[in-house]
């Protein structure tokens, strides 16, 4: 398999752990990151397509998500290598939470990601002996479940927050009731972006999973109430085919007219190869709803073809701020209060910057988070006088 440490750098990562149960046959890996702000955050991956390498990449992530967020959290990743649904989950669960217990919550605490569910946090909690080693557990077990949608509500107000920016500079020529989206991926993250859209009058015209992709010509796009009520017992898209909507292959998402695309999916499927169709189709903004959607050569591209993308680690942070909130043991309410403030915040920090400077806001948002890790790292080493002038200086921001 392919090494982490093959892009090992200044910021980490402190340490991969790479372990195999003969007993169950379960593979998984966990790396931690960085933890000079905190205990390092990330869900826990399941799915036959893990690799060290790409739990590497999803924990430097959480790096600079928990940075941005201003979360007293460091950034790790857990990815368990196989299909949930072709073993037993329970077990798999119950051996991973095992082998890395000793880093649990101290070095890690883990959440849900691809693959996992509030269920398997619950089962990951009790294993370790402590409630603290994992955020998204059941309500049962004083948690705020992802599944309410805290992810989703968070990409909601980023593309809200620079939408407005957009428009207000007349960089954007559209009103919101024009605005035409398009969700790729349908699944917790997707599907509750898309209700949040629908609510605040944004339409959502095409939606797609790897089964299918399902697009509405109507002037108001797709009832997303409806769909959502309708997909509720079924796993796919493809199952809707017997209802009356337009179920197309999933590879047309790339092949209609759009104007805000919301890749809510895995990574990666913002490439050399997809995103000049992306523009070519009128996209004016891509609001990166998943980890690492967009390649760098695809994220240089569109930038300088005056497409904006909103970095994923600012537009889904909403589920580590509610992580957060429930790791403080603070109410759902506190927690969509909480990352309404602060991705609004963020992203108007951001996107102004990188219009003033004109610079891709993704490499805005990195220095920003870069500088708050750095910082904190030389507080941790004890170099109080080289922080102090870190702080000081005029190219770094202020707390």
């Amino acid at each position: 398999m392919t090494s982490a440490w093959e892009e090992i750098d200044e910021w980490g990562p402190e340490k991969v752990l790479q372990v195999y149960d003969p007993d169950t046959g379960m593979k998984g890996v966990l790396v931690i990151d960085n933890t000079s702000k905190g205990p390092g955050k990330g869900g826990i991956r399941f799915a036959p397509s893990v690799t060290p390498l790409e739990v590497f990449r999803l924990a430097r992530t959480m790096t600079w998500k928990c940075a941005a967020s201003g979360l007293p959290f460091g950034g790790a990743k857990g990815g368990i290598i196989a299909d949930p649904n072709k073993v037993d989950r329970v077990s798999w669960m119950k051996s991973f939470a095992k082998m890395i217990r000793p880093y649990c919550p101290s070095q890690y605490i883990a959440a849900t990601d691809v693959g996992t569910t509030e269920l398997d946090m619950a089962i990951f909690a009790h294993e370790i002996g402590d409630m603290r080693a994992c955020t998204g557990k059941p309500s049962e077990l004083g948690g705020i479940p992802h599944e309410l949608g805290t992810t989703g509500y968070g990409v909601s107000v980023a593309l809200q927050t620079a939408f407005d920016i957009l428009k207000e500079l007349k960089l954007i020529q559209l009103s919101k009731s024009q605005t035409r989206v398009v969700i790729q991926g349908f699944g917790n993250v997707g599907s509750f972006a898309a209700r949040f859209l629908d609510q605040n009058g944004i339409k959502v015209v095409g939606v797609s999973d790897v089964s299918g992709f399902i697009y509405s010509k109507d002037k108001n796009g797709l009832n997303i109430p409806k769909l959502m009520k309708d997909m509720k017992g079924k796993a796919k898209l493809s199952d809707l085919k017997d209802y009356e909507y337009d179920l197309r292959d999933k590879d047309e998402i790339f092949e209609i007219d759009l104007d805000i695309f919301i890749p809510a999916a895995m990574g990666g499927v913002i490439n050399n190869k997809t995103a000049p169709k992306l523009l070519g189709n009128g996209v004016k903004m891509v609001v990166e709803a998943a980890n690492i959607p967009t390649t760098v050569d695809a994220c240089e591209y569109l930038y300088k073809n005056k497409i904006w993308v909103i970095p994923d680690f600012l537009a889904n942070a909403g589920g580590v701020i509610g992580s957060f909130v429930e790791y403080q043991g603070r109410t759902e309410k506190e927690a969509f209060d909480l990352i309404e403030y602060k991705i609004t915040k963020n992203i108007k920090e951001v996107l102004t910057e990188a219009i003033m400077k004109e610079e891709n806001p993704r490499k805005i948002a990195t220095e920003l988070s870069e500088q708050i890790v750095y910082r904190a790292m030389l507080l941790r080493k004890g170099a109080i006088s080289v922080a102090r002038e870190a702080y000081d200086r005029k190219d770094k921001i202020s707390l």
